[in-house]
């Protein structure tokens, strides 16, 4: 073979430069590599974050089992007998009635009993004394093992007859399925009667109706499956069932005979439950059915 012969003139590549500029140029495709795998990974997290909170907040939210609503009693105060000293068994005949069940409570200053909704009177406070209501007849009995002593009156507050409104309103509630656990305190609850409208709060503390006021609603479990965390925690899982309590008078409603209401239950994350039914045409009993 016949070699080329090289002039003076003429030059050629130094090795050491061509491989610094190889090196410089599979440093800077290396940079770019890390930037879009970084750029890339970043990409993959905030959609698998966006997809996990887009299937909670599909998934998450209340079952809406049955909404019952309560009528207040009517009730009625009387003195319906005086100690003197020597008598210890008394019956006395209220003036309205037919009695309420679960409405009667006579004081004597002393001893409080209450009727069990059977017609028997228990003792809340004090001893030595027990007695019966007739609910149909209007008729209060009490027997005492000492007599009240002279000028002891003995005072009767009982309920004859309902309102003409509904005062309370309970919802049974439950998880839709394959909801994860709720906690109640973050849950909004929203009630209307198309003339009032509120947004409640969960009150920890308040186990019925007497003490929640128009900013609040209670809740007390009725079924607690495992694992059992209601009473620690206040969070009911696949399984519970919740009543919750609402104080309608409180907040304001006036939920007389054909009444539209809505309430939404509101979690924190999740799809909000809505229920919408109109209140019966007559109201004949102390608990009715609503939805």
């Amino acid at each position: 073979m016949k070699m080329r012969k090289v002039w003076r003139k003429e030059s050629g590549e130094y090795g050491i430069g061509t491989l610094i500029v190889f090196i410089a140029i599979i440093i800077v495709a290396a940079v770019a590599a890390t930037v879009i795998i970084q750029t890339a990974y970043v990409l993959q997290q905030q959609a698998e974050e966006t997809g996990d909170i887009a299937r909670q907040d599909v998934a998450t939210g209340f079952k809406i089992i049955t909404v019952e609503g309560i009528r207040d009693d009517y009730l009625h105060t009387e003195t319906i007998a005086t100690g003197d000293g020597s008598t210890t068994s008394f019956t006395a005949t209220v003036s309205s009635g037919p009695i309420n069940p679960n409405s009667v409570e006579v004081s004597d200053g002393t001893n409080v009993l209450r009727d069990d909704g059977t017609g028997n009177l228990v003792l809340v406070s004090g001893s030595g004394v027990s007695g019966w209501v007739g609910y149909d007849n209007r008729t209060i009995h009490l027997d005492y093992t000492t007599a009240p002593s002279t000028g002891t009156d003995i005072v009767a507050t009982y309920g004859s007859g309902y309102k003409r409104t509904i005062s309370y309103l309970e919802l049974k509630v439950g998880l839709m399925a394959g909801s994860p656990p709720i906690a109640m305190e973050s849950v909004l609850i929203e009630i209307t009667d198309g003339y009032t409208d509120a947004t409640l709060t969960f009150n920890a503390s308040a186990s019925n109706y007497s003490v929640l006021d128009g900013e609040h609603f209670a809740a007390v479990i009725a079924r607690d499956m495992p694992p059992s965390n209601w009473e620690r925690d206040r969070v009911i899982t696949s399984g519970d069932v919740v009543r919750i309590y609402i104080n309608a008078s409180a907040i304001g409603l006036y939920l007389e005979p054909q009444t539209h209401v809505m309430i939404k239950l509101i979690p924190k994350h999740g799809v909000p439950n809505l229920v919408e039914f109109t209140t019966p045409a007559t109201y004949t009993t102390k608990y009715m059915e609503l939805w």
